[in-house]
């Protein structure tokens, strides 16, 4: 792993553990990022066609094998963030739409896939 990835994992970490101590209430992050519905997609799309791009440049001329493993981490660890960032809103937008986090996932993992699907042929020569 090069350094940017480590540091990448550190923040990936960070933030499934804060996700963690969301989910039973331990942590409270409630009207911090009063983020509307638009501007959450946006980022999810932005994170999935990124995160898609950076693996791409980092699994280029790998085998097959660790191709798999990185893939992993560029597709799971900033699911961990998109969902802080709905843990942000306000408790009356989490209750009015409460399978927005799902409909991120599935936004995030269009572009990260499609980034993933589209990436160009290595060259031979």
């Amino acid at each position: 792993m090069k350094r940017f990835e480590i540091i990448l994992l550190a923040l990936f970490l960070a933030c499934w553990l804060l996700e963690i101590a969301v989910f039973p209430g331990w942590v409270r992050f409630d009207g911090s990022l009063p983020l509307g519905l638009y501007p959450y997609y946006g980022a999810a799309m932005s994170l999935g066609w990124l995160f898609g791009l950076l693996c791409i440049g980092r699994t280029r001329d790998m085998e097959r094998n660790p191709t798999r493993r990185f893939v992993l981490f560029y597709f799971v660890g900033p699911i961990g963030f998109l969902f802080l960032l709905r843990d942000m809103a306000t408790v009356e937008a989490q209750r009015a739409a409460p399978f927005v986090p799902l409909w991120g996932l599935g936004v995030y993992a269009i572009f990260f896939i499609t980034a993933i699907i589209l990436r160009p042929l290595p060259r031979r020569g």
